[in-house]
């Protein structure tokens, strides 16, 4: 088990170290355009990369695609953070949008569960516990490239962390994964029979990833996870709050300070209608540099 806690841990120093080296190169909008849609489809590639390797490893890229079927459909929330998060790139210029604040609200929440889940709970791990198969550390990486993906939304500012917007937006993504998940298990059933869509168990809506943890399916991860969550983040917006009030009272008494030098120095010896007119301005300036 430590090795998928060494690998993971270095993803992530290798995430955060990479995007805090990203803020020093990438500087105007269109860069920050190409970022948000080169590293989703860093996390496509990593995800497909399994067909080209059992292709040219032994030639069963087909059977490997018939036993997988989330490389076609959006069968686990990770797969559909990853669609969203691609979608989100190509039509950056829309991410204002009602629609677009609602899926950059979701894939930051909920893509951060999915990732962390992913990596640190990876089910192909669980079963399989060695790195030295190519599928287990693929799913890992991807998973990880996803995570970084998801903390750009956060360390570029798209997203942004209010309680009550925030928790609706989140909430429309839930129920339509939701809904996508059945609609995929019911897909699954007609088309491959019902032991093939338990099998694959679209969102976790049929049973819990986990064996030794039976009751922990789709609905119920929702209901433990999104309060937790939530408390964070709130938590989290507080002390940016209280930090920025702090910064703004120091601003204050600097201003108020700079006001009184302001007047010693020019009260009595510059002519009073000039120095009303020059006071009168720096109070504005002052004002607006505080707003």
């Amino acid at each position: 088990m430590w090795q998928l806690f060494l690998i993971n841990f270095i993803i992530i120093a290798f995430a955060i170290g990479f995007l805090i080296l990203s803020k020093k190169f990438i500087k105007d909008d269109k860069q920050v355009r190409i970022f948000f849609l080169v590293l989703p489809l860093l996390t496509i590639a990593c995800h497909y990369s399994s067909l080209i390797y059992h292709g040219i490893k032994d030639g069963t890229a087909m059977g490997f695609l018939e036993s997988n079927p989330n490389l076609v459909l959006m069968i686990y929330p990770c797969n559909v953070v990853m669609w969203i998060l691609f979608i989100l790139g190509v039509f950056w210029k829309y991410r204002d949008k009602r629609a677009f604040k609602v899926i950059i609200d979701f894939s930051f929440y909920f893509g951060i569960i999915s990732a962390l889940v992913g990596m640190f709970a990876n089910v192909d791990f669980i079963r399989n516990p060695t790195l030295a198969d190519y599928d287990v550390t693929k799913g890992i990486v991807a998973h990880g490239f996803m995570l970084m993906n998801v903390i750009a939304l956060g360390f570029y500012k798209i997203v942004k962390i209010d309680m009550i917007p925030n928790f609706i937006n989140l909430t429309i993504g839930v129920v339509a994964m939701g809904i996508l998940g059945a609609y995929n298990n019911l897909l699954l059933a007609v088309v491959a029979g019902d032991a093939y869509a338990d099998s694959v168990n679209s969102m976790f809506l049929l049973h819990s990833p986990f064996e030794n943890v039976p009751f922990l399916v789709f609905p119920i991860i929702v209901l433990i996870a999104l309060p937790i969550y939530f408390g964070i983040f709130e938590i989290i917006d507080l002390i940016a709050y209280k930090n920025c009030l702090a910064k703004m009272n120091i601003r204050i008494k600097q201003a108020e300070n700079e006001l009184d030098e302001f007047i010693r120095e020019n009260s009595k010896t510059m002519n009073q209608d000039e120095f009303k007119v020059l006071l009168k301005e720096k109070e504005a300036n002052l004002k607006d540099e505080i707003a």
